[in-house]
């Protein structure tokens, strides 16, 4: 994935691009301090712990489940990154897990 470009419509990103994608979405966060103490309310890490998280496979889907979660937000960091609104996702998706979901007392 060359970032700052748009990928085309529906295309899956493969596993690096998907790490590079949330990395870039948590420097995002942090380059905003609203976004960045936003992002530790919702997910409880502490500042300290965001360099271990940010290299795990759960962290970085941590990272894009909250971007995917605020619509502004995520549009926001697409228009800043070049990238299609829908990357966020696909690299969601390519990372696997289990999906954040609206409802945080489900299963």
């Amino acid at each position: 994935m060359e970032l700052g470009h748009k990928t085309r419509k529906n295309a899956v990103l493969n596993s690096e691009d998907a790490q590079i994608l949330a990395l870039h979405a948590l420097s995002f966060l942090l380059s905003d301090t609203k976004r960045i103490d936003g992002f530790l309310r919702m997910t409880g890490i502490e500042p300290h712990d965001l360099r271990e998280m940010a290299a795990s496979n759960q962290g970085q889907t941590a990272i894009l489940d909250y971007l995917l979660s605020n619509e502004p937000l995520l549009l926001a960091f697409t228009a800043e990154e070049g990238c299609d609104d829908q990357d966020p996702a696909r690299a969601r998706q390519t990372l696997g897990g289990r999906a954040m979901t609206q409802d945080w007392t489900s299963a």
